[in-house]
């Protein structure tokens, strides 16, 4: 039998949890990390259109989407 091989995007991950718990969270910029020293563990699809990208410092994040939530 041959090997398989599965790949998982969980670039959204930790917003999709948040917005099973919190559907006003639905539709706005969102970012999970932590601390102004922070990086950014994942984001939405809504703050990836401002630039906003995971492993990013969290202060850049907010330089390039200001109007973004930030949830620890």
């Amino acid at each position: 039998m041959g090997r398989s091989i599965v790949h998982i995007d969980m670039n959204t991950f930790f917003v999709s949890c948040e917005r099973l718990t919190n559907s006003e969270l639905n539709g706005i910029p969102l970012i999970i990390g932590g601390g102004e020293r922070g990086v950014v563990a994942s984001c939405s699809y809504e703050a990836r259109r401002f630039g906003v990208r995971s492993a990013m410092p969290i202060h850049m994040a907010m330089k390039l989407c200001p109007q973004a939530k930030i949830m620890k």
